[in-house]
């Protein structure tokens, strides 16, 4: 008899060591061009506290380019001590979609987590965007990523975030702290 091995979810806590953005024995890495919010269109409704939990989520996508050499769905739990969950987002079918939604919004709420983060791919246009998506009480906002990645020195050799006027709608925080649904 055969045993399907059922799938785990991938929860890391923020307080683990960053991971180094080059291999050990790779030679020492090219300069990476980050771009910072100085000087940047910053929409004026959101709390120093919110930006920096954006900025910490992006820097946290930033380190897992590095490691795996791609950026995947991830959802972000921040909590009111200022502890960070990472869960990585896969699903084959709208289904799995759909129960992945409910799941996000009940850790949300069972945790009580102070702000959730979603970072994903969205089309626009013909051209495909990395975008964090992020939720508090009364608050949302979204940052656009551009990066570029050098698959040969698996190094990340540019990353800019940049504000957006407007949130950009994400079905994984639609509605996620109201208590009614």
């Amino acid at each position: 008899m055969s045993r399907k091995r059922r799938g785990r979810v991938n929860a890391v806590n923020e307080s683990r060591p960053h991971l180094p953005l080059s291999p050990p024995d790779s030679p020492a890495p090219p300069p990476v061009t980050v771009s910072t919010n100085r000087g940047m269109h910053i929409p004026p409704h959101l709390s120093d506290a919110f930006k920096g939990i954006v900025e910490r989520a992006a820097d946290r996508a930033r380190n897992d380019l590095a490691s795996m050499g791609k950026i995947r769905p991830t959802a972000f739990f921040v909590y009111t001590d200022g502890t960070m969950k990472v869960v990585s987002l896969s699903f084959k079918d709208e289904l799995q979609k759909d129960g992945l939604i409910r799941r996000i919004r009940e850790k949300a709420l069972a945790e009580n987590a102070s702000d959730v983060l979603v970072l994903t791919e969205v089309e626009h246009g013909r051209h495909v965007m990395t975008v964090l998506s992020g939720a508090t009480l009364g608050m949302s906002a979204s940052a656009r990523v551009d990066y570029s990645f050098d698959k040969e020195t698996k190094t990340v050799t540019s990353w800019k975030m940049g504000w957006l006027d407007k949130p950009v709608q994400n079905v994984f925080l639609d509605g996620i702290f109201d208590k009614t649904g």
